[in-house]
């Protein structure tokens, strides 16, 4: 699908209607358009600002998060349990290529309807257990995973050859794909809210997040923080901390491209 770009230094508006139009709200209330009667400022971006607005639809609406989490994280067990069980290397190293095969297919069926539950959580909807239940655009979706993916492959590839030349590069590399990591994080959100096919995506991601490197780092920093919290907590925080990236994630990306957000 052929995009004609992003530009970070304008809202989403399509349709060329107002910044903020008419727009319903949690609770009956309403944004409408700018300098209207009834214009309603939508929260300035920051990281606790997004952690806060994530925290307040989340336990609005607890449920289906956490029986969808809780699904994914059993489907994964239960992948990465069937690697045990072998003699022979050659068993072992087909058994571990497949287990990473399938853990890559669910994370990313999963992140597929996450996506879509997290920007319907911001645009005001209470999703429930039906709204897990369909994949969007996802042959996009797992284009993007491939591209994204790559450079965090070699990077443990280059990690696992040993000697120090390989180990230096498998550092920098290891680097880099932290860095893409984080250029691309809005990519699905792309994917899934505009329609863009994978590259577009892509570039419109890197374009966004480079306009926002600074806020958008604090954001990324303090979500790492609390899903590492969560797996202390013997993994069970997670069932909280995953839904709250999501909708942190997908609140952060329609504040800062300028698109519409329900109140909390």
């Amino acid at each position: 699908m052929t995009s004609p770009g992003f530009d970070p230094n304008q809202p989403h508006d399509p349709q060329g209607e107002p910044r903020y139009e008419q727009y319903p709200g949690q609770g009956g209330q309403e944004y409408y358009a700018q300098g209207q009667p009834g214009y309603a400022e939508p929260l300035r971006f920051s990281a606790s600002n997004a952690v806060s607005f994530a925290w307040q639809r989340f336990k609005a609406n607890p449920v289906p998060w956490v029986g969808v989490t809780a699904l994914f994280g059993i489907l994964l067990g239960v992948i990465t349990g069937g690697t045990g069980g072998f003699d022979t290397d050659v068993e072992s190293a087909g058994v571990v290529t497949l287990s990473a095969v399938l853990t890559w297919l669910l994370t990313t069926l999963f992140w597929n309807v996450f996506t879509q539950a997290g920007l319907a959580e911001v645009a005001g909807e209470r999703p429930s257990l039906n709204r897990f239940t369909t994949l969007k655009n996802f042959g996009q979706f797992l284009i993007a995973s491939i591209v994204i993916g790559i450079l965090g492959v070699i990077a443990q590839v280059l990690v696992g050859a040993g000697g120090a030349v390989f180990a230096i590069l498998g550092a920098l590399c290891a680097i880099a794909s932290l860095v893409v990591a984080f250029l691309l994080q809005w990519t699905y959100l792309f994917i899934i809210d505009r329609d863009l096919g994978a590259m577009d995506a892509i570039r419109a991601s890197a374009a966004a997040i480079r306009a926002n490197v600074g806020p958008m780092l604090l954001l990324t920093v303090t979500l790492a923080a609390l899903n590492v919290l969560g797996a202390l907590l013997c993994g069970l925080g997670l069932l909280v901390t995953i839904p709250l990236t999501v909708i942190a994630s997908a609140w952060a990306y329609r504040t800062l491209s300028g698109a519409k957000t329900a109140e909390v």
